[in-house]
């Protein structure tokens, strides 16, 4: 071996461990810069902006009247356990409203490829079967809404054709 060779390659591996730490030091900084931005945005706009392990982002807006969430394909938290939850769906907006100003409530705002009748038969199927009445049904065009009622509680169901093969669908529940 030449040892010009020899003296060349040693010196590579400490530089490597250098640059190595470069890197990790870059990462630390930039996550550190990311979450004091977060911060600063969540405090002066009131919007937390979350992004997704599926790429997505989801915003949050929390006042003292209660918290929207759009793009977080969640329920929202006071979201009830016998009300029905779509699951052939993806989640376009949740909210919750606070007792202490007003109404309590939940709201979820979904779109599906099924058709709007395969909805519509879900919800007065599961309705049912979870103790609610159904008490009334209307149909306009190419939407129809379910009111029902379990307890003191309220549900309203809005399913519309929302064009190329999607169904939007609106629940909103009241809560005592």
């Amino acid at each position: 071996m030449n040892p010009e060779n020899q003296t060349a390659e040693k010196p590579s591996a400490p530089s490597s461990k250098k640059g190595l730490y470069i890197v990790i030091a870059i990462i630390v900084v930039l996550l550190i810069i990311g979450w004091i931005v977060k911060g600063a945005m969540r405090s002066a706009t009131g919007v937390d902006v979350d992004k997704n392990t599926d790429g997505s982002t989801s915003y949050t807006y929390t006042n003292e009247q209660g918290t929207a969430t759009v793009g977080s394909n969640k329920l929202p938290e006071n979201w009830p356990s016998d009300a029905p939850k779509y699951s052939n769906a993806t989640i376009q907006y949740s909210g919750s409203t606070n007792p202490q100003t007003g109404q309590a409530g939940a709201a979820v705002v979904f779109m599906t490829s099924d058709s709007v009748q395969k909805v519509v038969d879900f919800y007065k199927k599961e309705l049912a079967s979870n103790g609610w009445t159904i008490e009334q049904t209307a149909t306009v065009g190419p939407s129809t809404v379910l009111a029902g009622k379990k307890g003191d509680r309220t549900i309203g169901v809005y399913i519309v054709d929302g064009g190329n093969g999607q169904t939007s669908v609106t629940v909103g529940i009241g809560l005592p």
